[in-house]
């Protein structure tokens, strides 16, 4: 599961939170995990900030980027001298002096919405840039609006959502989400695989979206106006939309959102984010919007990340355009294959910028285009706590239950499949499926005390895969039981329908 509990390796993490305080200052905290009180109250300062110059290198930035997405070459000399400027121009000496004292490669930024538009994780200190000198997350502070969340409990094997090319004017994504398939179905931290490939329909994906620990889009990713969305193949899957679902949706965990385009769309991207002149079309000092203008893809990728963490997501994958597909491919192959063997998401982050180096090289800047919004820290891990001693038992208890399957007596079926679930393996939810009239049978008004304890077993063990507690209307002892509507719907969690 994803979990913060108990890691040695939040020790080496460090927090910097960045708001804005006015036209013309930032409040910028710098603390470590462990301490945050004592080096807050120390180092938080208040520091000048001026927003028009640092949104003018915003742009610059993006504007190179964008330009190298499209096959410009020769742009790293150019990308060094402003990713330098800015780290002049936004950091205060004394967070400098943290960021160069700073070990374990860990750093989580919790930054205001309006400065999410600043390319961070490129910001060089004259040796090295940030992204690669950290493993970087970003937080996004959120209003108070809205229901509440839910944040699904995300226990390994996850279930993975892959949509691909559902406007159906991108080949190359559904070659990545077969890639993609196979790289999942060898790692044990992956369970079920849902592919959506090709015209996939707004009801189609809001209809597959809560029943996922993993969303994989890949896919257009677009902004109009205040809203971002996916493009489908019947309509958009707006911010708008998503926000609708708030609190009535149990969203995915681990959002990754591949945006590629076309060759087309990308020299089209190069020409909008290219530096405009001195002063056209900048924003005043510290108005509002001002760095809103620092990149339309920025906007976009900025705007679906907050959009999906404010709604439940843990963690939030992006990018800064849309990418090339062999570049998405890539990435995303690396990305997953590491964060299969149990890395953490961070460790994810930086195979997957390994993998671009090693294919295009530094030059390119093509290694650039991914952002992590999350701690990144976090990592998938077994579901079972069980000693090394342990596993040649639990082996053989798997064994067991999964040869009870084949069984021809309902009744060792479905405690087979409640065994399997309470193991960890929520594939055996479609077994419970396969047996519903037996269950409803322990769970009517006629069956027996031994039926309705057998039926409190099944039941728990649904809601425990689907990352629940066990709904208040089950007891140990089958005295009382909740009706089918509510096991029907614990099925649908874990993605068995009909």
């Amino acid at each position: 599961m994803w979990s913060n509990e108990g890691m040695t390796a939040r020790a080496d993490r460090m927090t910097l939170q960045v708001l804005v305080q006015g036209a013309d200052s930032i409040r910028v905290t710098p603390f470590k995990e462990g301490s945050a009180l004592e080096s807050t109250v120390k180092t938080s300062r208040t520091c000048p900030f001026n927003s028009a110059l640092v949104a003018d290198r915003a742009r610059e930035i993006l504007g190179l980027l964008a330009r190298a997405n499209a096959g410009a070459e020769g742009l790293l000399d150019e990308l060094l001298t402003s990713a330098r400027a800015i780290w002049v121009d936004l950091l205060p000496a004394f967070l400098k002096e943290k960021l160069a004292e700073a070990v374990g490669g860990n750093l989580l930024l919790h930054l205001d919405r309006p400065l999410l538009g600043i390319p961070w994780e490129l910001l060089h200190d004259g040796d090295e840039f940030l992204g690669r000198r950290f493993r970087i997350g970003r937080l996004v502070t959120m209003d108070g609006g809205g229901g509440a969340a839910l944040q699904r409990s995300m226990r390994a094997p996850l279930s993975v959502l892959v949509v691909a090319d559902p406007s159906g004017d991108l080949p190359a994504a559904r070659e990545e989400a077969v890639e993609l398939g196979e790289i999942l179905e060898d790692a044990p931290a992956f369970g079920s695989v849902t592919m959506l490939m090709g015209n996939v329909s707004t009801r189609a994906f809001r209809d597959a979206l809560a029943r996922h620990d993993v969303l994989h889009y890949a896919g257009h990713a677009e902004t109009r106006g205040p809203s971002s969305y996916l493009r489908l193949a019947d309509g958009e899957m707006s911010t708008d939309l998503l926000e609708q679902l708030r609190g009535r949706v149990d969203f995915p965990g681990l959002v990754f959102l591949n945006a590629c385009g076309s060759a087309e769309d990308t020299v089209r991207l190069s020409q909008a984010a290219r530096p405009a002149a001195a002063g056209a079309g900048a924003s005043a000092p510290g108005a509002p919007g001002a760095f809103g203008a620092a990149g339309a893809d920025a906007g976009a990728a900025a705007g679906l990340a907050s959009c999906f963490l404010m709604c439940g997501a843990r963690h939030v994958v992006g990018t800064l355009w849309e990418v090339r597909d062999e570049v998405a491919r890539q990435f995303a192959g690396a990305f997953y294959r590491s964060l299969g063997r149990g890395d953490s998401i961070g460790e994810a982050m930086a195979a997957g910028r390994d993998r671009a180096l090693e294919r295009w090289g530094l030059p390119s800047l093509l290694w650039t285009a991914h952002l992590l919004y999350g701690d990144p820290t976090w990592r998938s891990e077994p579901a079972s706590n069980l000693l090394d001693d342990d596993l040649s038992v639990l082996d053989g208890l798997e064994a067991r239950y999964r040869a009870d399957l084949d069984s021809d007596d309902a009744a060792q079926r479905l405690l087979a499949a409640a065994m399997l679930l309470r193991l960890g393996d929520r594939r055996a939810a479609s077994a419970v499926g396969r047996d519903l009239a037996t269950l409803a049978t322990w769970i009517s008004g006629d069956a027996t005390e031994a039926q309705r304890r057998q039926a409190s077993l099944v039941v728990a063990a649904l809601a425990s895969a689907a990352g629940l507690e066990s709904p208040a209307d089950v007891d140990p002892t089958g005295s009382t039981l909740p009706d089918m509507n509510a096991v029907t719907a614990l099925l649908a969690r874990l993605g068995v329908t009909g």
